[in-house]
């Protein structure tokens, strides 16, 4: 896949080398030169350009990009006006960096609805991790108030089927899979651990010890599971 990503700061630096990192083809853009100077041997290409001048946005290649990720942390006019323009540019698919409420109210009225909010998502995977403790495993925004938790198998549901455990009724939370470990060997014939989703969910299904679950909730009801 292709991705621009515009502001190469901490954040966009570290999406930009990331992306690369799995194989995507990744394009660079900041004004600084030497942001731009210190990703050109880690991603595919970078440009220095003010993505607040028109012409200047025209000569990347925005429509053969999958995605286009906007991630200034502090200027908040440079950014409006970035998206604003690429809004402007009919591009197809825009991923912004929320600096403020305000922000993300003015470019929610844009027609941004892809917003990274990366204070607020460590903060609620941190607090995820304190309640949970080693159960905890990975956290995903769903919506302001509902999310998706990979956690390990609590010791006393295992043995239990998924008919008696009830996860909906007993503790308001949805489950919407579950991840199966299993023994594999690799090419070089060492043992790995690999994991399978298990399909389909059946009331009978007895849960393993290193099962992952997966939950959808509010954060709250986790202190049911925790508590267990």
């Amino acid at each position: 896949m292709k991705f621009l990503v515009i502001g190469l700061g901490n954040l966009g630096r570290a999406i930009a080398e990331n992306l690369t990192r799995i194989g995507d083809e990744v394009i660079g853009v900041d004004i600084n030169l030497h942001k731009v100077e210190a990703v050109k041997q880690t991603i595919s290409g970078s440009v220095s350009l003010d993505t607040t001048d028109r012409d200047a946005l025209n000569t990347l290649p925005l429509n053969e990009m999958d995605a286009i990720f906007v991630t200034y942390g502090k200027n908040f006019g440079t950014s409006v006006q970035t998206v604003a323009l690429l809004k402007s540019l009919d591009v197809s698919r825009l991923i912004v960096r929320s600096i403020s409420p305000i922000h993300e109210t003015v470019i929610r009225s844009i027609g941004v609805s892809e917003i990274i909010r990366p204070e607020q998502d460590y903060a609620a995977t941190y607090a995820s991790q304190s309640l949970l403790g080693d159960l905890f495993q990975r956290w995903y925004p769903v919506t302001e108030t509902h999310h998706l938790y990979k956690i390990k198998t609590p010791g006393t549901l295992v043995g239990q089927t998924l008919k008696t455990i009830d996860f909906q009724t007993n503790f308001g939370i949805r489950l919407v899979g579950i991840e199966r470990s299993r023994e594999v060997r690799n090419l070089i014939g060492l043992k790995q651990t690999q994991y399978d989703v298990v399909d389909p969910l059946t009331d009978d299904l007895v849960l393993e010890a290193n099962d992952i679950l997966i939950l959808f909730g509010k954060m709250e009801v986790l202190h049911k599971i925790k508590e267990l």
